[in-house]
């Protein structure tokens, strides 16, 4: 009995002595994220746990101790669309991003999502949409936003003197789902918690709407305009091309039939091709610049080929987290670089679990005929 008491007695202590460093340690958590460099060096070292986890938090660094650079001029490294006529594509995206703006400027709601794959230029029309309002663009990566650093986002809208703010969220599909509600009541009545936001315009582009569809079609409800992207097809990378040299790489001669091999082999996606353009322009040979980049056959790499040779070989649907195993990736790179146009574009289908589709067969067919 004796020895039972003993180690009730010894555990309370423990239990206890382990929620206090919890304590310090979210408390000295805390001063750090709001101390000035000069208050940092007044802490004692020994105050500090060594556990201690040290944030910076989102939108607080201190830029004043940064150097800026004082070299020459700093030569232009990229080009993106100014006006609308730049923008190359989405015909129907447009008109509709007109009708937005007539609206906004109406007193309207116009909140959008753009549906779209990587590198198809959904941060570039949203930058294009807030320049024809004249707004405060405020944009965010939709991970970064979380529960804490969400009052100082609803605070740099209160704040702006601009007479139209769009809130930009990429990526909104990789925000935490309990983080999402807060902006269904904050997008339809501009309040938290009975607290006025400013009226702002919500936009957000996702890869992978089907996931917003599942854990919070709430907030899509609450968004007026859902906008989808069109495929570009080889006319329009080539356009695309052709700009992106002329605004950079004039002096640099590059003839039909390689601009034409660059749209073919980028999976139609505009920042491919232009990443396929400078490869060129400083190799002067196709050949070698696809080779590099692994490119096999109609912008389709080898890693997309093994995905589909798993599937072809494969006597069942397999999942997402099982397949990116077989090619030595994560889950999420996956998900992220490599299914999005291979489902697009008709190579496999989602059951829910991945299957090869007769597309799909018929490429590899084509590829094995090749190389024998």
């Amino acid at each position: 009995m004796t020895l039972f008491i003993i180690f009730i007695i010894c555990f309370i202590y423990y239990v206890y002595k382990y929620s206090n460093k919890k304590d310090e340690q979210k408390h000295l958590e805390i001063q750090i994220n709001s101390l000035t460099d000069k208050d940092a060096s007044d802490i004692p070292v020994s105050n500090i746990n060594s556990t201690l986890d040290v944030r910076i938090k989102d939108n607080q660094v201190d830029t004043s101790r940064l150097i800026p650079y004082e070299g020459g001029v700093i030569k232009k490294f990229e080009f993106r669309p100014q006006i609308w006529e730049q923008f190359i594509s989405q015909e129907n995206a447009k008109e509709e991003i007109k009708t937005i703006v007539k609206k906004v400027k109406r007193g309207i709601k116009g909140h959008l999502i753009i549906s779209a794959l990587k590198g198809s230029g959904k941060t570039t029309f949203i930058e294009l949409f807030a320049k024809s309002l004249g707004a405060k663009l405020i944009e965010r990566i939709g991970r970064q936003v979380n529960e804490d650093n969400i009052i100082d986002i609803f605070n740099e809208i209160n704040q702006s003197k601009e007479n139209y703010v769009v809130l930009f969220i990429d990526e909104i599909d990789t925000m935490e789902w309990r983080v999402l509600k807060i902006f269904n009541t904050a997008i339809e009545q501009f309040k938290i918690n009975e607290k006025q936001i400013k009226p702002f315009i919500f936009a957000s582009a996702t890869i992978s709407k089907h996931l917003l569809v599942k854990n919070n079609p709430d907030l899509l409800d609450r968004i007026q305009h859902h906008i989808q992207f069109v495929r570009y097809n080889t006319e329009d990378i080539t356009k695309i091309i052709r700009q992106y040299q002329n605004q950079l790489y004039k002096e640099d001669t590059i003839s039909d039939n390689i601009i034409i091999t660059i749209a073919e082999n980028c999976k139609y996606n505009p920042r491919t091709s232009i990443a396929l353009l400078e490869d060129y322009i400083v190799e002067q040979n196709i050949t070698k610049v696809l080779r590099n980049r692994q490119i096999i056959a109609d912008g389709l790499d080898v890693f997309d080929i093994k995905i589909l040779d798993i599937l072809a070989h494969s006597n069942r649907a397999i999942g997402a987290n099982a397949l990116a195993l077989k090619v030595g990736m994560g889950e999420n790179q996956y998900l992220r670089e490599i299914e999005p146009f291979l489902l697009e574009f008709g190579y496999i289908q989602r059951l829910p679990s991945r299957a090869i589709t007769a597309q799909g067969l018929e490429f590899l067919r084509k590829i094995k005929e090749k190389v024998s």
